[in-house]
């Protein structure tokens, strides 16, 4: 959440960071103050507060989602070990001879 909607996190064609230039002063503290928040709950509150601000400003409209597909064979390993999927790097992926 932080590198989407933290306003000192605009940085020009730098992919994944605040890239619609959103800026809520509120929403800057909460997140800096949960970045440092030792208690686990409380900086679920802290996020819970930062989702419903974001949720009423709506400063990015996603108008796509992709669909990962994987395609595997029994002798195939080690090729999607990750949440990424298919975007991750397939170092450790082997095919059994």
């Amino acid at each position: 959440m932080q590198r989407i909607y933290w306003s000192k996190n605009f940085i020009k064609g730098v992919p994944f960071s605040n890239g619609s230039g959103y800026s809520n002063p509120e929403v800057d503290r909460l997140l800096e103050q949960a970045a440092i928040e030792n208690d686990a709950s409380r900086r679920v509150r802290l996020f819970r507060e930062v989702q419903g601000i974001v949720g009423r400003d709506v400063p990015v409209i996603n108008l796509a989602s992709p669909v990962f597909l994987t395609i595997s064979n029994k002798r195939a390993h080690g090729h999607s070990l990750t949440a990424n999927g298919v975007e991750a790097s397939l170092a450790d992926a082997y095919v059994d001879a």
